[in-house]
């Protein structure tokens, strides 16, 4: 019988595994938001060493933020691979290390085997994937794997414990900020509901978190604005939808509503779904810091938006079906959630390939920049938001293709260890693209001195190009490539480091 569950659990999670990375496999560039930004910023930090172009606009200073799970990780990887594969090589590991982190766990708090863990993989794809949240994201994994750790060598030496828990609890840090919070959370609360040497459990657990919290005082975060926003508390009641929210708001808002109905009633109604008995209380920890945690803090946005879908992964490994469930109903509910899982998986393939095809039509207009240029880019705010085919930072790829500057790349010295150059902090001091998009539509676009190049998401309708300070180079559908024949003051080679 032990052996049958292990089968079938390891098997589960070997096919879902394969139909989850078929996305990521099957495209050149993922619609994730952010996803563009962070490949362009991968590519000059592995390129910046070799590279006198990006040295102008560029350099790396690496400090003890609590951001760098990808910036860590891909640029070593870039050494020996293609950057592009790199990074949809990461998002793969992320994903299948966030249901390996589950079912891991899963196995560690009841002690068998089973399925019930494997749908996790209907969390994968969530709207903080959409978003770009990656660093979060491989975070969320870490700690999943890290409270199994945890709970595995609770009765090993106290030393053995300390050590892994330390080397897991630094490297959840090192991903982010907020997936140390999580953890920390969990496994406090964990010892505090330990069957004995609670006070010593405890300690223990307070000494591997210590080296997370030095790091976070010498980093520039901790010097961040005291800035906390706690927005709309009515958010709080649809933020959850967002662990299921992808391309279509109807199936995925009555996705949500179902899962939720069923997972409530088979608690408190039929009794059909139990919790453990200690990791529950880590569970009902973080729904209070979800509860109590502001939108914003310090320069972090989004703090309260991320967690639910460590909850909910966090619920999927420490819960599982009683003893009064038949087989007959097991499978019954398992075939549901996979044809579930299965449907979703199409709907992302379909989305994912239509994007692809529509960002290698664009990808050609990078050709018309020079190597080392200085690029603006005007995006409408509406923009900023996940799915669909996003495109607000989609000209930070030539900083991939051209060894540019643009003035979107992420380079907060609070958040990256990527910084701009004197020359480029210059530059990036002009109105954002969501100013500048609505000074395009009014014909109020200020001078771009030190641009080369201008791109356009989402031109303005009616926008005449004839007014435009300089030449249309590439133009198609939500996308258009200005060559400034005015910029001002070229950013030259003498101005660099």
């Amino acid at each position: 019988m032990k052996t049958q569950a292990r089968i079938a659990a390891l098997g589960g999670f070997a096919l879902l595994a394969l139909i989850a990375v078929i996305p990521v496999a099957s495209v050149g560039l993922p619609p994730i938001l952010d996803y563009p930004n962070h490949l362009a910023r991968m590519h000059i930090l592995a390129a910046l060493p070799a590279s006198a172009d990006l040295a102008r606009y560029y350099r790396a200073v690496w400090t003890p933020v609590p951001n760098l799970a990808w910036d860590a990780v891909v640029p070593m990887l870039a050494a020996i691979m293609p950057v592009e594969t790199a990074m949809r090589l990461m998002l793969a590991a992320t994903l299948l290390a966030t249901a390996g982190g589950a079912v891991a766990l899963h196995r560690v708090a009841f002690r068998r085997w089973s399925v019930w863990p494997l749908f996790a993989f209907l969390l994968l794809y969530n709207r903080m994937l959409l978003w770009g949240f990656l660093n979060y994201l491989t975070g969320v994994a870490l700690m999943l794997w890290a409270l199994a750790a945890w709970m595995a060598l609770e009765r090993r030496s106290i030393w053995l414990r300390v050590l892994a828990g330390t080397v897991f609890a630094t490297a959840i840090y090192c991903a982010h900020l907020a997936a140390f919070g999580a953890y920390a959370l969990a496994v406090i609360a964990m010892t505090l509901t330990a069957p004995a040497d609670k006070a010593k459990q405890t300690v223990a657990a307070l000494i591997t978190l210590l080296p997370g919290v030095i790091l976070f005082l010498l980093a520039p975060t901790s010097g961040a604005e005291n800035h906390i926003d706690y927005g709309n508390p009515r958010r709080k009641f649809d933020l959850p939808v967002s662990i299921f929210d992808n391309y279509n708001r109807v199936f995925d808002g009555a996705t949500f509503a179902a899962v939720l109905i069923a997972v409530i009633a088979g608690i408190a109604i039929w009794r059909r779904i139990v919790v453990h008995s200690r990791l529950g209380w880590s569970l009902l920890a973080l729904l209070a810091a979800y509860i109590v945690l502001p939108s914003r803090l310090l320069s972090a946005s989004g703090i309260d938006h991320r967690l639910p879908v460590a909850i909910a992964l966090l619920f999927v490994a420490v819960s599982h079906w009683s003893d009064a469930v038949t087989p007959r109903w097991r499978r019954g509910v398992a075939i549901a959630l996979a044809a579930l899982f299965l449907v979703r998986m199409g709907v992302i393939e379909a989305v994912w390939l239509k994007a692809d095809r529509q960002y290698e039509a664009l990808r050609p207009a990078f050709g018309h920049i020079a190597g080392g240029a200085a690029v603006a880019v005007a995006a409408p705010a509406s923009g900023v938001q996940a799915g669909g085919m996003p495109l607000f930072h989609f000209g930070a790829l030539a900083a991939l293709d051209r060894d540019a500057f643009v003035d979107t790349i992420f380079a907060d010295p609070r958040q990256q260890p990527l910084q701009f150059t004197p020359l480029a902090a210059g530059l990036a001091d002009h109105p954002r693209p969501e100013t500048l998009w609505p000074m395009l539509a009014e014909g109020t676009l200020p001078p771009l001195t030190g641009f080369t190049d201008l791109i356009v998401i989402d031109p303005p309708p009616g926008l005449d190009v004839s007014r435009l300070p300089g030449t249309v180079e590439f133009t198609a559908p939500r996308f258009l490539l200005i060559h400034l024949t005015a910029p001002g003051a070229p950013a030259g080679p003498e101005h660099a480091e």
